[in-house]
């Protein structure tokens, strides 16, 4: 059984205000089925130390 983490949503192409990195959105996803729908432009990361909130800027790792 899986067991529930939090993810953020954020840019990967900037719209508006909104740079690279900008943090779009979190859910909590247990990981299992599809992946939740996100929109174009956007990507999922796992951020279980909950160390970015909806407005901060997420640096992706390479």
């Amino acid at each position: 059984m899986a067991s529930d983490a939090r993810y953020i949503v954020y840019r990967t192409v900037a719209d508006g205000a909104e740079g690279v990195g900008y943090v779009v959105n979190a859910l909590v996803w247990d990981g299992t089925g599809t992946t939740p729908l996100i929109p174009a432009g956007t990507a999922l990361v796992q951020d279980a130390a909950q160390a970015y909130q909806i407005g901060s800027t997420y640096t992706a790792t390479s």
